[in-house]
């Protein structure tokens, strides 16, 4: 318990520290209605990027990681390139968190750090970088990043404390490979398809 209640207190010490930031800043911006649609939307198509994972492709063994990672990075990129803005990592990823846990399993607050840590991070890996996606370097560290974060968190923090599950360090050592790998995977895929969509976004009326 107080090793999981640490990891808590830190998520949100870290959070603090986006918001300091983003306020000294002055880039907390309001959301029009259309990228609040925008960001829901994301919510959703992360939902549905796992859902064959979900249903059968998570029973192949060892490298569940890797299939995990590419589609929902991919589609979480899109989604931040789309709304460009200090916020919406964290948005969607919880978003997505809450209705996944709505439709499946009923609402638990013991994964909202979880989720939270990941949106964090991304909107921290921004503030310093100055940068929102905006290159393909840019794309590839924050996939990187959240593959490196949310698998630590979840093997050492989430299972042991949630499922009390303790993996050996082997295992979570491939695992981690494999999510570092999906996620900077992902994340370039995802920067490539969201130039078109982008360019339509933006110009195209969309």
């Amino acid at each position: 318990m107080s090793t999981y209640a640490g990891s808590v207190i830190f998520v949100f010490i870290l959070g603090g520290i986006v918001f300091y930031m983003a306020m000294k800043r002055r880039i907390i911006w309001g959301f029009s209605l259309q990228e609040i649609v925008t960001i829901a939307l994301f919510c959703s198509l992360l939902y549905i990027a796992t859902v064959p994972f979900k249903f059968g492709l998570s029973r192949i063994p060892f490298i569940q990681a890797l299939i995990f990672s590419i589609p929902f990075t991919a589609v979480l990129v899109v989604g931040i390139r789309l709304v460009p803005k200090c916020g919406t990592a964290t948005l969607i990823i919880f978003g997505n968190s809450l209705l996944s846990q709505i439709i499946s399993r009923g609402i638990n607050p013991l994964w909202w750090p979880y989720a939270l840590l990941a949106g964090f991070v991304l909107e921290l890996y921004f503030l310093i970088s100055r940068n929102y996606l905006e290159t393909k370097i840019n794309a590839l560290g924050a996939g990187l990043l959240r593959g490196f974060v949310v698998y630590i968190y979840f093997y050492f923090f989430s299972a042991p404390f949630i499922w009390h599950l303790h993996y050996a360090s082997w295992y979570v050592c491939l695992q981690m490979i494999q999510g570092i790998t999906g996620s900077g995977a992902g994340a370039l895929i995802g920067f490539a398809i969201s130039r078109p969509i982008l360019s339509a976004y933006r110009h195209g009326g969309v």
